[in-house]
C-alpha cells in the first residue's frame, strides 16, 4: 500500500465519521447554534473526502508536493475541489465548492456563527451568509450531505474491503 493511498485512506474514514455524526445529529437540533455546528460536521466531511480524492488521484506525484497542496488549502473547499482530480467527471466537484466555498470551519463556534448569520448591528440581509437559505433551509442542506456522500461513495470500493490474514 503506498503512502498517497494511506493518506487517502485516513482521510476517507474521518470523512465517514464526520458524515455519522452529523447523520446522528442533525435533526435532533433544539437551536440555531446546534444546527450550524453539525452543519461543520458536514463541512469537514467534505473538506475530508476532497482531501481522500486529492491523494488517490495523485497517486504518482511527490507526496511531498500533494500533502504541500492539501496543507496551502486548509479548510477552503473551493481549492480542495479544483485540486480534485480522482472523478474525470467534475461536476460534484464543482457542486460542492458552490455550496461550500463561502463557509468557514469557525462558525462552529457560536460568537462567530452569530456574526457570521445574523449579526448585531446589521439588517440581516447585510449578514454575511443568510442562514435562511442555507444552513436554516432542510432541502439545502440535504443537498450537500447527498453531493458528500455521492463523493464518499465514488472511493469507498477502492479503500474498503476485507484483507485476509492467511498468508497462504
Amino acid at each position: 500500500i503506498s503512502l498517497m493511498r494511506s493518506i487517502a485512506k485516513h482521510y476517507f474514514h474521518d470523512a465517514r465519521d464526520f458524515v455519522a455524526r452529523f447523520d446522528v445529529l442533525w435533526e435532533n437540533q433544539t437551536h440555531k447554534t446546534g444546527r450550524i455546528k453539525s452543519f461543520v460536521d458536514l463541512h469537514m466531511a467534505a473538506e475530508c473526502v476532497l482531501k481522500s480524492h486529492i491523494f488517490l488521484g495523485r497517486q504518482h506525484d511527490d507526496p511531498k508536493v500533494v500533502y504541500a497542496l492539501v496543507r496551502k488549502a486548509g479548510h477552503r473547499i473551493g481549492a480542495l475541489a479544483d485540486a480534485a482530480p480522482y472523478l474525470s467527471e467534475r461536476s460534484n466537484y464543482d457542486v460542492i465548492k458552490a455550496q461550500l466555498d463561502e463557509f468557514s470551519v469557525f462558525i462552529r463556534y457560536s460568537l462567530e456563527a452569530y456574526d457570521t448569520f445574523f449579526p448585531s448591528m446589521l439588517e440581516r440581509d447585510e449578514a454575511k451568509l443568510n442562514y435562511s437559505e442555507t444552513i436554516g433551509r432542510n432541502p439545502w442542506v440535504l443537498s450537500v450531505r447527498a453531493v458528500v456522500g455521492t463523493l464518499v461513495d465514488s472511493i469507498v470500493d477502492e479503500l474498503t474491503g476485507l484483507v485476509s490474514t492467511d498468508i497462504g
